[in-house]
């Protein structure tokens, strides 16, 4: 039985779930609930949980600093975050924690309960099974001497949560010393000299086997010898962490390192160098230049973010690259979910670029032109809550101001008034939705000066004032919580 701990600062929210949710039909069982962080850690330190189901924005202690100190204090726990904000940031540190889903609150209606406990209990005894499968192999263990062989092997997974394949099998069979130091990664050497008693037929049958397991790759590390276990498990870990995501190539089944250049080489985030970064996408020139797509490539691989931070970053720029498309496109861009290394990270900027430029080619006018007018719906998007003009635009991106509105219609499939009025008020709908920011406020952040005429304006859009907008999302949020 799966032992739930519920955690929402509105207690009608935790009541709906608890009493709405078919906990039973997924072998779980609640047994505890809390309004805040602080609680809820209480709990857990006093009893025995299996999964942690949390708000994120609750007084006294988030639910962000909330799942910072679970993995601290107690690491076993699995952890789904409830939430009302679907931004990249929110995404982004939930999956860095560790949460193993992340629901939406206003995507979780009485008909998806089933789906949504389903996902999580299914995700949960996966990873229950590979580890007791992993843990049960001979050999799962190492003397806490340093090492007398100079040389070691690491198997790597690209695929999060992969199955132990040959190599696997034939690396414990034949371990003098083996250790999982996470699922993805896994350590060993062998005895009888540096090949083994198998000898170089047995590493070419370890490598045969490596090759064969997707997404598994053999490092060979050299530099151990005299070195503790607790040094090299902890350099390895890192590398299978961090700098394998950018190293990882299918093609190649054996890599050779040395501990000494062995690290964790992912970068700190510099949040404005990597805005600039990120922001040197929006700009189409590389959807034409090839120097210039890889040069953007290798300045966004340099960074080497965290996976969990590239993703996010990433997921962002899908959603904004969707929106310069406009009606332009055929097919909607999105980011395939999980990225595991830099290579699958290539190929979908590879396939954007060939679908926009695919997508813009239709459009009767040269890459220039079509790159001038995609650039200028980037800096609508950009500068949303500014007073900017056609004419103002055109100037900018050196057209003219009739041609500038012949392409702009003819390249993105309406005029470019349309065409800022529902991106300022697609944005208002956002902000109504997922703020409690005044009406005010959010007219002035869309570029609208008079609330008034903000307000006329939203209900011709959408059939409703701004108010009774915000009140028709509430309302579907307190019917998805089971109030």
């Amino acid at each position: 039985m799966i032992k739930v701990l519920v955690v929402d600062d509105d207690k009608l929210v935790r009541k709906g779930l608890i009493s709405v949710m078919p906990w039973q039909d997924f072998d779980m069982e609640v047994i505890g609930e809390a309004n805040n962080g602080a609680k809820a850690l209480e709990f857990l330190d006093n009893h025995e949980v299996d999964l942690l189901l949390t708000d994120l924005e609750m007084p006294v202690m988030s639910g962000m600093e909330l799942m910072r100190l679970v993995r601290e204090r107690h690491p076993e726990v699995y952890i789904a975050v409830l939430t009302l904000h679907q931004d990249f940031e929110y995404i982004q540190e939930a999956i860095r924690l560790g949460a193993i889903d992340y629901i939406a609150k206003v995507q979780l209606e009485k008909e998806r309960f089933e789906e949504v406990l389903g996902r999580i209990h299914r995700r949960i005894t996966e990873q229950e099974g590979r580890i007791r499968k992993l843990r049960m192999l001979p050999g799962a263990s190492s003397p806490d001497e340093s090492f007398a062989t100079d040389q070691g092997y690491a198997l790597m997974s690209a695929v999060r949560d992969p199955e132990p394949g040959a190599a696997v099998q034939w690396a414990v069979r034949h371990a003098e010393r083996f250790a999982e130091l996470g699922r993805q990664v896994l350590f060993f050497t062998l005895g009888g000299g540096e090949k083994g008693e198998e000898g170089e037929e047995g590493l070419d049958e370890l490598v045969r086997l490596a090759s064969t397991d997707s997404g598994w790759t053999l490092i060979r590390l050299t530099g151990i010898q005299g070195r503790m276990p607790a040094e090299v498990y902890d350099r390895v870990r890192k590398y299978g962490d961090g700098e394998f995501f950018y190293e990882y190539d299918p093609a190649v089944n054996v890599m050779d390192r040395s501990l000494s250049v062995l690290a964790n080489s992912v970068n700190p985030v510099n949040d404005d160098l990597t805005l600039t970064v990120m922001a040197q996408w929006l700009a189409p020139g590389w959807i034409y230049r090839d120097g210039l797509f890889q040069a953007n490539l290798q300045e966004l691989k340099d960074l080497r973010l965290p996976q969990a931070e590239l993703s996010g970053r990433l997921y962002v720029l899908a959603d904004r690259l969707d929106q310069l498309a406009g009606k332009t496109g055929t097919s909607r861009i999105r980011l395939p979910a999980p990225l595991d290394s830099w290579f699958q990270v290539e190929a979908w900027f590879d396939g954007v670029r060939k679908q926009l430029r695919e997508e813009w080619g239709r459009a009767p006018y040269s890459p220039e032109v079509v790159q001038s007018v995609m650039t200028a719906v980037s800096m609508l998007h950009e500068e949303l809550d500014q007073p900017v003009t056609a004419a103002d635009i055109a100037r900018r991106v050196s057209m003219s101001r009739s041609y500038f509105s012949q392409c702009f219609k003819e390249i993105v499939g309406t005029n470019f008034n349309a065409y800022l009025r529902r991106i300022r008020l697609d944005q208002a709908k956002h902000y109504l939705q997922n703020t409690t920011k005044t009406v005010l406020w959010i007219a002035q952040h869309v570029g609208y000066e008079d609330e008034k005429y903000f307000s006329r304006s939203f209900r011709e859009y959408t059939g409703l004032l701004p108010s009774e907008y915000r009140n028709q999302s509430d309302q579907g949020r307190e019917m998805s919580s089971g109030k």
